[in-house]
């Protein structure tokens, strides 16, 4: 990952979109199982690229979404049977587990945390999960959560960061790699002002 990014696509996917790419090249083996989790954007033409690379490298690429997919339905309920999975995606999609504007309204405390424990469940020994999320002070806000590093570490307990970045968007409209712990003053207002992205792999 860059020191910094333009902010092309106008919000955090500008940062997210290369590092999903980049990180499932990295750790995706031949034969690998990958989940993506909430994986049916609402602006499609963000990930063109990532699903070219997806179409192109015949990856086994699957979706859990209550709105389609592979799986359809709520994810931390739905039944996966023994089906087991490599590799699990969530692309600012975690933070939205609690209240979800385009399923109900709704307020489920913890399902942020449900989630990631399902996920973890579902997936085979030494799974990895890539995360990316809104990042800077940890507060619930309507419809997204904002982590800071200790809410990550509460989030993801039962697995082990591997590689972190966090970036913060800048006036110049460039995101910037930032310390994770000097970010206490971003919030989440009309949009992201900061984005974490992680590697994690479930632990023994």
């Amino acid at each position: 990952m860059n020191n910094e990014y333009i902010n092309n696509l106008g919000s955090e996917r500008s940062v997210e979109v290369i590092f999903i790419e980049q990180l499932l090249k990295k750790y995706y083996k031949s034969g690998n199982i990958v989940l993506d989790i909430g994986g049916i954007p609402t602006t499609n033409q963000h990930l063109e690229s990532f699903n070219k690379f997806v179409n192109d490298s015949n990856i086994d690429y699957r979706i859990s979404d209550f709105r389609g997919g592979t799986y359809t339905g709520d994810f931390v309920e739905y039944d996966f049977k023994d089906q087991k999975f490599d590799i699990a995606i969530f692309l600012s999609s975690l933070e939205h587990f609690p209240q979800c504007t385009e399923s109900d309204i709704t307020y489920r405390e913890g399902y942020d945390k449900q989630g990631y424990e399902k996920a973890l469940s579902i997936l085979n020994e030494n799974g990895i999960i890539i995360l990316t999320v809104p990042y800077g002070k940890h507060r619930w806000q309507e419809y997204h959560q904002n982590y800071n590093w200790n809410g990550i570490l509460n989030l993801t307990e039962g697995s082990t960061i591997l590689e972190h970045y966090t970036y913060r968007l800048h006036v110049d409209n460039t995101w910037k790699i930032e310390d994770p712990h000097n970010m206490e003053d971003i919030i989440y207002s009309d949009k992201a002002y900061g984005v974490g992205c992680f590697i994690l792999q479930k632990n023994k």
